[in-house]
């Protein structure tokens, strides 16, 4: 593992080596949060361990992708209302009641749907679909995100260093193994769940004769 790890790091460096100085590999980071968001922070952290970038510039960079990202699915949700078979069977008293839900308790919606996986993109388009205010939706966005990426990112570095030291893996894929972690248990979680079979459920039971 720690070959293949060493061949993929040479890789790696060498394709960042054109990349040229820190802002142009920030940039790429913000980018990648728009196409893999986990794998953007993933390899923010691997990068500032590296010292190819610094931890701040990395964070910033991550964040600012992220928060776009999720700000584009309020865009996404208020262009959505362009559609006449959306707004009929979204619109009336079932918009309303959204809307209000929404205004009474946006920062608890915001900050649970950027914690729980599977929410955010069904609460952020209802966001913008409902019309709720953009301002506070947008400072909402922002705290939720400063949260999740700072508390991402010091959770790698703390237990990054911890498997460095303790099983002698290289400090870059000490530091992007908790990230990768917990980017692959929510799937993990969520087919168990979908193939646990339920009770009661499937054909009776073949009687011997």
């Amino acid at each position: 593992m720690l070959n293949l790890w060493h061949a993929l790091q040479g890789w790696f460096e060498a394709a960042l080596a054109g990349m040229g100085t820190p802002l142009v590999i920030a940039l790429a980071l913000a980018l990648t949060t728009l196409l893999l968001e986990d794998l953007a922070i993933a390899a923010g952290v691997a990068l500032a361990a590296q010292g190819l970038i610094s931890w701040e510039l990395s964070l910033a960079a991550v964040a600012a992708g992220i928060a776009i990202g999720d700000l584009g699915l309020y865009a996404l949700g208020l262009g959505a209302r362009r559609m006449a078979w959306l707004r009929r069977r979204y619109g009336g008293s079932r918009a309303d009641w959204a809307r209000d839900k929404l205004r009474g308790q946006l920062g608890t919606a915001v900050l649970l749907a950027r914690a729980i996986p599977g929410l955010r993109l069904a609460t952020y388009t209802a966001c913008g679909f409902v019309r709720v205010a953009l301002l506070p939706f947008t400072l909402w966005v922002l705290l939720a995100v400063a949260l999740w990426t700072a508390g991402l990112f010091a959770l790698s570095a703390a237990i990054g260093h911890a498997l460095a030291e303790a099983l002698g893996l290289p400090l870059p894929l000490a530091v992007a193994l908790p990230v990768i972690a917990l980017a692959l248990v929510f799937p993990l979680v969520r087919w168990l769940r979908r193939a646990r079979p339920v009770a009661g459920v499937g054909p009776p039971p073949r009687v011997k004769r």
